[in-house]
């Protein structure tokens, strides 16, 4: 059996992070999914989560909100 790769872990610490309310951990892994999406050169995937990254970011009042916007407006999201 393959070993999981960072999409199935992101994937597990989302459902995680989901199931405990922790709205930091969700801007965390949404944003660390996003990177790893933009990396591979899948934008409007990217886009999807960093716009949830984004959310979760402002409601947690964390400054990589900033990040997310910025990437979402480079990108004509926002």
């Amino acid at each position: 059996m393959a070993a999981p790769s960072v999409f199935d872990t992101l994937d597990a610490t989302i459902l995680a992070a989901h199931g405990a309310g922790d709205g930091a951990e969700l801007a965390y892994a949404y944003g660390a999914a996003a990177d790893a999406h933009a990396a591979r050169g899948a934008i409007d995937v990217a886009c999807f989560f960093y716009t949830q990254a984004y959310i979760f970011a402002l409601e947690a009042g964390l400054p990589q909100a900033e990040r997310y916007a910025a990437v979402l407006r480079q990108n004509g999201r926002l």
